[in-house]
C-alpha cells in the first residue's frame, strides 16, 4: 500500500510542477474540435496495473457552477492491463490550454469501479500507452 500511495504523490507533484515541461502528444482529436493528449513518459506499471496522466484540450471554455471556466483537464487513470478494464483517480482543470493557467478545480475522488475498455477507443490507446503495449 505504501508503494500505491508514494506512486500517486509522485503523479500528482509531477502534475503540479511539470505542466509546462510536460511531452504531451496529441493521440486523438474530436470533430468538435476536443484534443486529447498523453505524456508517455508519466506512464508507470506496477504488476497488473498502470497509470498514465492524459490532458484533454477542450475546444470551448467549460462551464462550471461555481467556478471559473476553464480550457484544459489533466486526468489520473489506472489501468488494469490484464482484464482491459479503467477507473479515474483523479483530475485537475485548468484555466489555460495544455493545463497553463491557474487551476480551477480538482478532484481527488477516486472511483472505485472498473469499466471495460472498447477495442479502438481512446481509452484503448490510453490502456495500450500506460501498460506498455503495442
Amino acid at each position: 500500500m505504501k508503494t500505491k500511495k508514494r506512486f500517486a504523490l509522485i503523479l500528482v507533484l509531477a502534475v503540479l510542477t511539470s505542466n509546462a515541461l510536460a511531452e504531451w502528444v496529441e493521440i486523438e482529436k474530436f470533430e468538435d474540435g476536443m484534443r486529447v493528449f498523453v505524456d508517455k513518459a508519466t506512464a508507470r506499471r506496477n504488476g497488473d496495473t498502470a497509470q498514465v496522466l492524459h490532458l484533454v484540450r477542450w475546444a470551448e471554455p467549460q462551464v462550471e457552477p461555481g467556478y471559473p471556466n476553464y480550457l484544459s483537464t489533466i486526468v489520473r487513470t489506472s489501468y488494469d492491463c490484464i482484464g482491459k478494464r479503467e477507473k479515474y483517480l483523479a483530475s485537475t482543470s485548468y484555466a489555460g490550454p495544455m493545463g497553463n493557467g491557474a487551476k480551477v478545480i480538482a478532484d481527488e475522488d477516486e472511483v472505485e469501479i472498473w469499466y471495460s475498455i472498447s477495442e479502438s477507443s481512446l481509452e484503448d490507446k490510453l490502456w495500450k500507452i500506460a501498460c506498455g503495449l503495442k
